[in-house]
């Protein structure tokens, strides 16, 4: 036996390069890991890479659902929560109306008929306001301060009907001794600019809903429902009333001065008509020697008749003309009861229900990340 061993190391010993291989064999290796040979090595590495992402991927799931109660829990409470803030909220009414302006147009010959007798029109008479500022408008404090002071038919005055519907408002109005308002003082002044911006900030809005039709929706959003209704209709009349005085406030001042003009002339053609009746009586009366102021009164007689009759047919003519330049608005939708604006109670808890759920887990996530972190530093 111990001649077998013998022989056994003898061979080892003897082995050509034993002890050379043994020691290139981890070289070898090594070098084949620094010098990746071109072709399926890659393709290795992508499927370790996506290997790696997957296990990630498991591993951040197997957290969450560590906490699966914990994260329904959160998400339950946020859909309750959603839930009884729609079914508590205080009601909200909502009021729309819509009309459409169509501009008028083809007044340009205005002004030549006019400057023809020493008048000048200062521009053609849709010169004042354009229709965008219509909208501007519509959202004038001044203009909402009128409408506020409005009573309309089997109404309060609307001011009045704002502050009594309003509990928190009414308290504090019935302190100062505002109730019901009366114009006017500083006190007064100032809670009814307050009222007015609040109207104009958070509640009122104008809208162009179509610019090729020129379709406008005045929308208000308040807490009473008849406040609402009156204060969109009273606040359209108001401001579609004032937009088409200002608009055709140059065409009504020379429609008005030519229909002066008319009238003066007719009072001359009818003192010219007696002259001319008296002069011709007296050429049969006297003779010859009063011929001369019958042809006078009869000159003047065809001028004021030629002048008259222009003048008249002018006239005519500027009422046509001004008459096409009116701007015709058109109320297309009238605000309809009932006007409470209802919120989907079930469609608000899901809503919230999914952004607890989502909030819970990227805080899961994030408390993680900070936990491992903190481990490698």
């Amino acid at each position: 036996m111990n001649d077998a061993k013998n022989h056994d190391s003898q061979q080892g010993m003897d082995a050509p390069g034993a002890k050379t291989n043994a020691r290139r064999q981890p070289m070898a290796e090594t070098s084949m890991q620094a010098y990746p040979e071109s072709g399926g090595d890659q393709g290795n590495q992508d499927e370790i890479s996506l290997a790696e992402l997957w296990l990630k991927v498991k591993s951040v799931i197997a957290h969450l659902w560590r906490f699966k109660f914990l994260i329904m829990g959160v998400g339950l409470l946020f859909a309750l929560g959603g839930y009884f803030k729609v079914k508590m909220a205080k009601p909200s009414y909502s009021a729309s109306l819509t009309f459409a302006l169509e501009q008028g147009g083809g007044a340009s010959g205005l002004g030549g008929l006019a400057s023809q007798f020493g008048m000048n029109l200062g521009g053609s008479a849709g010169s004042g306001l354009g229709g965008d500022n219509l909208l501007g408008l519509m959202k004038s404090p001044a203009i909402i301060e009128r409408v506020l002071k409005t009573q309309p038919l089997g109404s309060k005055v609307l001011i009045d009907q704002y502050v009594e519907t309003n509990p928190k408002l009414k308290v504090r109005w019935a302190e100062r001794n505002l109730l019901p308002y009366a114009c006017c003082s500083p006190a007064r002044d100032s809670a009814l600019n307050w009222i007015i911006d609040e109207l104009l900030e958070n509640e009122l809005t104008v809208v162009k809903t179509d610019k090729k039709q020129s379709f406008v929706t005045v929308t208000f959003t308040g807490h009473d429902e008849v406040f609402a209704k009156n204060f969109v209709e009273v606040l359209t009349q108001e401001a579609t009333e004032f937009y088409v005085q200002t608009k055709m406030a140059n065409a009504n001042k020379n429609i008005l001065n030519l229909q002066w003009r008319v009238d003066s002339v007719r009072v001359e053609l009818r003192k010219a008509l007696v002259g001319a009746g008296a002069a011709e009586d007296q050429l049969f009366l006297v003779g010859s020697s009063s011929k001369t102021t019958s042809i006078e009164k009869q000159m003047t007689l065809t001028n004021l008749s030629a002048l008259y009759g222009e003048l008249v047919k002018n006239l005519e003519f500027s009422r046509t003309l001004a008459a096409r330049e009116e701007p015709l608005i058109t109320v297309i939708d009238l605000p309809r009861s009932p006007l409470r604006v209802r919120e989907s109670a079930f469609t608000t808890a899901l809503i919230w229900g999914v952004l607890g759920v989502n909030l819970s887990i990227f805080t899961l996530l994030a408390r993680g990340l900070i936990r491992r972190l903190n481990q490698v530093t």
